[in-house]
């Protein structure tokens, strides 16, 4: 890990403070660091013939038939048909 210095105005670090604006770029750095992970996967689902979209589809509908048993007194009746 490297450690950076910016400028940053006066103005800026007086209505924000230092440490409020350096966790907000830290956050900011790893989204952007997430995002591009994010994309490298998708790529490679992408290049391996892999539709993420139906497996995340079919994923949630099974953690749906599963789950809805354990609510089953606050459904009704058709959601079991």
């Amino acid at each position: 890990m490297q450690t950076i210095q910016i400028q940053v105005s006066d103005e800026m670090v007086a209505r924000y403070g230092a440490q409020a604006l350096a966790e907000r770029l830290e956050k900011l750095l790893a989204w952007e660091d997430l995002s591009a992970r994010a994309k490298e996967i998708s790529t490679a689902l992408q290049e391996a013939g892999i539709d993420y979209d139906e497996m995340a589809k079919e994923a949630k509908k099974r953690a749906w038939e599963k789950y809805k048993y354990t609510i089953k007194d606050k459904l009704p009746p058709e959601a079991f048909e």
